[in-house]
């Protein structure tokens, strides 16, 4: 009875969407060593904060450029497009949420991969547009033939995949576009640890949006700014659906420097890369299967352990990992790379855990 006057005004599509959750935040973080979130390690660059810093000043009264042209175009300077082909929004997020209002049609049929990122299907839900999943091959590698199967209006391809990690080539890519005849969305969140964009190829076709996000690789999270990059025709549709202005100020200048600051960003990268490497080489000694992985996270699992009661027991020794419900994702756990003493910290509750 409670719980139906709470959603006295909730309309039919929110009643009936599925939550989506996000990785656990407790409040007593500092005491967690926290591997749950694919977040950074490590801080934003000191030239990142002193940006951020200058730009709070009294021109704050003023609304911010809507188009984050500025923004575009460092951007777009850096991957080799052109501003006209890059829309800034809040976060990635909220790019999928203007694909799915303004990209496919209500009666259409979109197509996501599984296991991969649960907020593709929440997004669909809320939007009123149906699904179905493309499960990924045995090896965690995608199955792309799949989306061929069925005349799918949208489908979406996380690269890396997550929670996986695996990725697909671009060649692979490009010849799955000259066959499908929706609009193809690559989201690369993670794509800068090992590089390998597919940014490249909407120079070659009409239906391809490839987002790209600052949270994972440049350690701004907290900002939320994402980047999709597509034909000039959709970015206009973007530019048409978005909010008034979608990104403030503060996280713009912000974003600017951490794209011109490529001496801190290269030795962050180096660091997750080697911290990484550590992980994946200490889990196999400890008998863990790993899924080979191009993101800054893990997804692995034990023989003799559950994933359950892995999860468990670290969140016992205040480390948190992810762990999923749902077939084949259920028997893993993801597993963020952290700073070297956090891996190390892990590797040494793990053997502890399953007695190696």
């Amino acid at each position: 009875m409670a719980q139906a006057k709470e959603m006295k005004y909730w309309n039919g599509r929110l009643k009936g969407a599925d939550e989506y959750i996000p990785g656990e935040q407790p409040q007593e973080l500092d005491t967690y060593i926290k591997l749950n979130t694919n977040e950074n390690p490590f801080p934003p660059s000191k030239t990142v904060l002193e940006a951020i810093r200058t730009a709070a000043n009294d021109t704050l009264k003023r609304y911010p450029d809507p188009t984050a042209r500025r923004l575009r175009e460092a951007f777009a300077a850096l991957r080799g497009l052109d501003p006209d082909n890059v829309f800034v929004g809040n976060g990635s997020d909220e790019i999928f949420t203007l694909i799915f209002r303004g990209f496919i049609e209500p009666d259409a049929t979109a197509a996501f991969a599984y296991p991969s990122y649960a907020l593709y299907y929440t997004l669909s839900q809320l939007n009123g547009i149906a699904y179905e999943t493309v499960p990924l091959n045995r090896d965690f590698s995608y199955n792309l033939a799949g989306f061929l199967k069925k005349k799918y209006a949208l489908a979406i391809i996380a690269n890396p995949n997550n929670p996986t990690g695996s990725y697909c080539e671009v060649d692979e890519i490009r010849s799955f576009l000259g066959k499908f005849r929706g609009l193809l969305v690559v989201d690369e969140a993670y794509i800068d640890f090992y590089g390998g964009s597919s940014a490249e190829l909407i120079k070659e076709f009409d239906n391809i949006i490839v987002t790209q996000s600052m949270s994972k690789s440049y350690s701004l999270a907290g900002l939320r700014i994402g980047f999709a990059a597509a034909p000039a025709g959709i970015i206009r549709g973007f530019m048409k659906i978005k909010d008034s202005y979608n990104v403030d100020s503060l996280a713009t200048a912000g974003a600017i420097a951490a794209l011109r600051d490529t001496r801190a960003f290269n030795y962050n990268m180096e660091m997750v890369v080697s911290n990484k490497e550590y992980l994946e080489e200490n889990l196999a000694a400890l008998g863990f299967s790993v899924v080979p992985s191009r993101a800054n996270f893990v997804f692995t699992r034990h023989p003799d352990v559950p994933a359950g009661d892995l999860y468990e027991k670290l969140k016992e020794r205040k480390i948190l990992v992810r762990h999923y419900s749902g077939p084949v994702a259920a028997d893993y756990i993801r597993i963020s790379v952290g700073t070297m003493m956090e891996m190390k910290s892990l590797v040494r509750e793990l053997a502890a855990i399953t007695g190696a």
